[in-house]
């Protein structure tokens, strides 16, 4: 399942966005190697996907930290729970090569959209409005 980066996946946070292609590019990556490539392969991108959404899960936290965003903890579950299911996946890979299928790159792709459509967005509008209100105010935003 090849995923188009469009519009409708953008939040309208630069940073966000760019860490957001970027996954979009690592899963169009494992798609293609998932009918031809060779496992060594399909391991080092399921390793750099392991890493990238680490580093990224990381700057959207501490940016719902820094922000007191009001959903953290619910942001933070969804995080966990991707995580732990990128980490089962990436174990039966490990031990039976033969039994990963197109499943895992279909709840990527089905799980970043869903994400961004409805957390993210939602974290993104949080921000633009905290930041107006530093702004108004006189001070300093974040971001």
């Amino acid at each position: 399942m090849h995923v188009e980066w469009s519009k409708g996946l953008e939040t309208g946070h630069l940073e966000i966005d760019r860490d957001h292609q970027g996954i979009v590019d690592i899963i169009n990556r494992l798609d293609g190697l998932l009918d031809h490539g060779n496992t060594a392969e399909i391991g080092e991108i399921l390793c750099t996907l392991t890493e990238y959404v680490i580093v990224h899960f990381g700057r959207e936290e501490q940016l719902m930290l820094r922000t007191r965003y009001p959903r953290y903890d619910a942001h933070m579950l969804c995080h966990c729970q991707f995580f732990a299911n990128l980490t089962r996946f990436t174990y039966a890979f490990e031990t039976n090569a033969r039994g990963l299928s197109r499943d895992i790159q279909e709840y990527l792709a089905d799980w970043l959209i869903e994400h961004e459509a409805s957390e993210d967005k939602h974290f993104v509008t949080y921000l633009n409005d905290h930041d107006a209100g530093l702004s108004g105010a006189g001070s300093p935003t974040l971001l």
